[in-house]
């Protein structure tokens, strides 16, 4: 959605600066959703709900999530899976599931992982 600095409008309910969490697609530009608008399954004619999307905290949650722990790195990249919705994955722990427990469903997917290798 529309950003300024720390600023985030959800595309689907344009509700601005939402707290929880904030979903980006990986393929649509500068897409966002609210969890509300996610979980409902909220698409428009180029975003489908089988596009992969990144979870992401914003601060005050991150805080309540993690208890205020410093933490090395900016923020915790978490997944979630385009084909069953299950959620908190790195990337290579997404890819693994995508592997074994969607195959039939991602041969495209399947297929770069293993070249990657």
């Amino acid at each position: 959605g529309l950003k300024h600095e720390n600023f985030t409008r959800c595309d689907a309910c344009l509700k601005g600066n939402f707290r929880g969490r904030r979903y980006k697609c990986l393929i649509c530009y500068d897409y966002d959703l609210c969890a509300t608008c996610y979980e409902s399954g909220a698409t428009t004619t180029r975003h489908t709900t089988d596009h992969p999307m990144q979870c992401i905290l914003t601060r005050v949650d991150f805080d309540l999530y993690y208890g205020g722990e410093a933490f090395s790195v900016e923020q915790p990249q978490s997944f979630t899976c385009p084909y069953c919705g299950k959620m908190g994955y790195t990337e290579t722990s997404l890819q693994e599931h995508v592997t074994s427990e969607h195959a039939e469903t991602s041969t495209e997917v399947v297929r770069s992982f293993r070249i990657g290798f």
